[in-house]
């Protein structure tokens, strides 16, 4: 059964476009949400991989840490059901790279048994009240306003004040957003969309808590497993930093099937993935 690979973006189409061509195989399909606020959209190519782009009428205004980025994974997941089903769905950037041949990435996933599979992050108890536990206000504009930023801060410290929670049902779990899941869970997500998108409405950075979370409650048998080889990635203050020719080493030596996240801005190490790939 083939792969899909599920693609946020909303800039560096340099990079994406490199990104299809690196994972351009028969054994997957690539499906690809632009952003909404992107007028000019990238004149993407697949040659052997069966390309989709979710439609105008669907695509998302993503903003950090806000409901969006859970609408804009749902758009996706979406457009893949309609064309699977697939033996995995992996959600990925539009700055990821592959730092292995296709061959070695559906060799890894063929040797693990069935399951859905998270990249840790760090994480702490009062961290994931705050982001799932509270209302956090303010998102759409959290990453543009230090005005939004401050009413946040406000907000939060009004409700430890008062004990005021929400989603009291639950003690939410923290993973990377870039998943590698499986047909069945898709599934499950696609039936409870309505129910998930009104629970993390008001949560921070939902789109790293949705997904483990919700499977974990579903009272379902998943077989769940944490990898550190799926992803290599740099996490900075809130986000990922980009990768320059200084860590090529670190990167080869990493036995990581992907790395997020690159820019065109440091070509010179986008350049030495494509020599190893394509060799």
């Amino acid at each position: 059964m083939k792969h899909a690979f599920l693609i946020i973006a909303h800039n560096e189409f340099d990079i994406l476009s490199i990104l299809v061509d690196l994972i351009d195989d028969s054994r997957n399909d690539i499906f690809i949400h632009i952003d909404k606020k992107v007028n000019d959209l990238p004149a993407i190519k697949s040659k052997y991989s069966n390309l989709f782009f979710v439609d105008n009428s669907s695509r998302i205004d993503v903003r950090w840490g806000d409901i969006s980025q859970i609408e804009a994974e749902f758009a996706l997941f979406e457009l893949a059901n309609q064309n699977g089903p697939y033996a995995y769905y992996h959600m990925i950037s539009g700055v990821h790279l592959p730092l292995v041949k296709q061959d070695t990435f559906h060799e890894y996933f063929s040797s693990i048994p069935i399951s859905q599979v998270f990249v840790p992050m760090p994480s702490s108890p009062e961290e994931l009240e705050r982001k799932g536990n509270r209302m956090n206000l303010f998102m759409k504009s959290f990453n543009s306003s230090l005005m939004s930023q401050r009413l946040w801060r406000v907000g939060i410290k009004v409700q430890d004040l008062l004990g005021v929670y929400v989603n009291k049902d639950r003690t939410f779990i923290k993973a990377s957003n870039w998943v590698s899941i499986t047909d069945d869970a898709v599934k499950f997500l696609l039936s409870r969309k309505k129910t998930i998108l009104k629970k993390y409405k008001y949560t921070m950075c939902g789109d790293e808590l949705f997904v483990p979370t919700e499977l974990v409650y579903s009272g379902k048998n998943w077989n769940i497993m944490y990898s550190d080889r799926v992803l290599m990635h740099k996490v900075g203050n809130a986000n990922s930093t980009i990768f320059s020719q200084e860590d090529l080493e670190s990167l080869f030596e990493s036995n990581c099937l992907f790395a997020r996240k690159f820019s065109s801005s440091h070509f010179g190490i986008v350049e030495k993935i494509l020599d190893r790939i394509k060799s």
